[in-house]
């Protein structure tokens, strides 16, 4: 039989031995935790692919857009130099007209009817000349036989000078007449292509400018006016070679040639105007379009490139690259020089032939193991 005592005792035994058995246990686990998560670190392997540095050239351009219009005194508007009616229209959009061709017709019956009263007045004119040319030979000669006064010879050489001055003034109002008949026929004043039909027949025109019917440019070569910034517009030069695209012609590339800057920027835009001449026999280039051309600033021809990718950047915001040694990346400051689309200009302990993370390389710490993915 055990006593109380004996049994207290026991208990007590027993429930020291419990706790330290699973202290002993909590231990374990804790290091069997830690012993794990060291493992995995040590496992953790990023895997990267990698470039080369190299050597090469590289240029730093500007990419600058706009319109397509006709180079100056190429482009113009027709307008009906006399008032009247539109009669008939005789092109169409993207027609091809020659110098002097007509492309509209005025209604030319008011100008008719002008030409036939001026014509009436002139002949009148002229029988009052010769009318009056006849009274001064009489009147000459019956001052010569001393039957007629000099006053009336006086008189009859004046009315003869009035006359003349008549008919001059009616043939100058029938030449007028002509050429406002003349004018009812709307002439190309150069050759070219029909751009925009601006009017159709049986519009009233009031034979001002205001009022153009057509418009026609000679499209043999083409200008793109291009906006550029004017902290640009001192590193581009006259003659200069571009490299002009469209997204109408993915797969087209147009040759471009710098003719002029312009002298002034927009105040309010800090925008300057450049004029690029583009060739355009084969007429792809449309008038109206919008097309970039690449404006090349500056080369550099045996510079350290790689892919834009292959920078870094720090938390701090300073650029750098991973190179590659033995399993292992190293963080190699770097500063850029001219940038492209797809490559960068590299400066520092960096040298051609130079293995570096290209894809993977974000959170890497200095030192980190890699594995290169092919």
């Amino acid at each position: 039989m055990y006593s109380a005592r004996s049994w207290m005792s026991f208990g007590s035994r027993w429930r020291a031995l419990a706790g330290l058995g699973l202290l002993v246990c909590l231990v374990g686990c804790s290091r069997g935790a830690a012993s794990d998560e060291e493992g995995a670190k040590v496992e953790t392997v990023a895997e990267v692919t990698v470039t080369k540095i190299e050597r090469g050239p590289i240029s730093s351009a500007l990419n600058v857009n706009g319109t397509v219009n006709a180079p100056p005194n190429r482009d113009v508007r027709v307008s009906s130099l006399v008032a009247g009616r539109i009669a008939e229209i005789r092109v169409a959009e993207g027609d091809m007209v020659t110098k002097d061709q007509v492309l509209a017709k005025i209604d030319d019956r008011p100008y008719r009817d002008q030409l036939q009263q001026a014509d009436a007045a002139a002949q009148q004119a002229r029988a009052q000349q010769e009318n009056a040319r006849l009274v001064l030979e009489r009147e000459e000669t019956l001052f010569g036989r001393g039957i007629s006064a000099r006053k009336e010879v006086e008189e009859a050489r004046t009315q003869q000078k009035v006359s003349e001055a008549a008919v001059r003034q009616a043939e100058a109002a029938v030449a007028l007449a002509r050429l406002q008949l003349a004018r009812t026929e709307v002439a190309a004043p150069l050759g070219g292509t029909v751009v925009k039909r601006l009017m159709s027949a049986g519009e009233a025109v009031d034979g001002t400018a205001a009022q153009p019917i057509v418009q026609v440019a000679n499209l043999s070569s083409v200008e793109l006016f291009a906006n550029v910034p004017a902290n640009y517009l001192g590193r581009i030069h006259v003659g200069q070679k571009l490299e002009i695209s469209s997204d109408a012609f993915p797969d087209a590339q147009f040759a471009g040639r710098v003719v002029a800057i312009s002298p002034a920027v927009d105040p309010a835009t800090n925008i300057g105007l450049v004029r690029i001449e583009i060739a355009n026999a084969g007429a792809k280039v449309r008038y109206g379009m919008y097309l970039s051309a690449i404006v090349p600033l500056e080369t550099h021809e045996n510079a350290l490139v790689v892919p834009r990718q292959a920078v870094y950047r720090d938390e701090a915001g300073k650029t750098l690259v991973y190179k590659v040694e033995g399993g292992s990346v190293h963080e190699i400051p770097v500063t850029l020089g001219l940038e492209t689309p797809d490559r960068v200009e590299l400066s520092g302990q960096v040298q051609p032939g130079d293995i570096v993370v290209l894809g993977g390389g974000y959170g890497l710490p200095d030192g980190a193991k890699v594995k290169v993915h092919l």
